[in-house]
């Protein structure tokens, strides 16, 4: 499952693959229950079909990585996919977190997660690791 080439930063890139694959699987479902304040969105009220749509879609996400956990490098389109689609999910909340009553919540729950993702990714990108690497 784990990367076991030679580069030593893909080696520790592949274990936060894992790591996050696994969260994205068993952790993120719980979240909206445990911080509904800052992971569920009330206005005009809740909407279980659509949280249950995103949760599956990061669920698929976490799969994805746990399958590019083996070779980061080839699977970088994973970590792409991860950074647009999380500052597009983000931008869209932060809009949303303003414009709907009661919301603002999000400003400190799922919007900053969303764009430290993407800019954790952006940082420590695998095709970034390959070159330093190699």
């Amino acid at each position: 499952m784990l990367y076991k080439g030679d580069n030593a930063a893909l080696r520790r890139f592949s274990v936060v693959m894992v790591l996050f694959g696994l969260v994205f699987i068993f952790v993120l479902p719980f979240a909206p229950e445990v911080l509904p304040d800052q992971f569920r969105w009330f206005h005009p009220m809740v909407n279980l079909a659509d949280e249950h749509m995103i949760l599956a879609m990061y669920m698929a996400l976490g799969i994805c990585f746990l399958m590019g956990a083996r070779d980061p490098a080839r699977a970088s389109i994973i970590i792409d996919y991860t950074i647009i689609s999380s500052i597009l999910h983000g931008a869209v909340m932060f809009y949303h977190a303003f414009a709907l009553e009661g919301e603002m919540a999000h400003m400190w729950g799922d919007v900053p997660l969303l764009f430290v993702i993407a800019v954790g990714f952006m940082i420590y990108h695998p095709r970034r690791l390959a070159r330093i690497g190699a």
